[in-house]
C-alpha cells in the first residue's frame, strides 16, 4: 500500500516538511500491511502514532503530538515552526505538532 499525501497547512521549516511527511507516510505503511482490517484501523492509528512522536521527539527533541484519525478538528497552542497536518490518501489525517 503506497499512498499519497498532501500537506494542507504547516509553518515547519522548508527542509523538515518533507522529512516530516514522509515519517508520517512511513509510519502509516509499515503498519498497514497487517492482516486483518479491523486489526488494521486499530493498531494502524496507534502503533503509527507512536513510531511518528518517537521518531519527531528522537529528531527534534521532545513533547512532540501526533494525531491520526478521519474526521476530527483541532484547535491547538503551539510553538513557532512545529506544525504540520497532511490528509494521507485523501481522507486519514495526520496533525504533528510540538508544545
Amino acid at each position: 500500500m503506497t499512498g499519497k499525501y498532501v500537506i494542507k497547512q504547516t509553518d515547519l521549516p522548508t527542509e523538515m516538511k518533507s522529512e516530516v511527511a514522509d515519517a508520517i507516510q512511513t509510519g502509516i505503511e509499515s503498519y498497514a500491511a497487517m492482516p486483518n482490517v479491523i486489526e488494521v484501523l486499530k493498531s494502524l492509528r496507534q502503533l503509527a502514532t507512536k513510531y511518528i512522536k518517537e521518531l519527531m521527539d528522537k529528531r527534534y527533541g521532545p513533547t512532540w503530538q501526533c494525531i491520526i484519525g478521519e474526521g476530527y478538528a483541532y484547535d491547538v497552542t503551539i510553538q513557532s515552526g512545529t506544525f504540520l497536518f497532511l490528509l494521507y490518501n485523501g481522507m486519514l489525517g495526520c496533525l504533528v505538532f510540538k508544545t
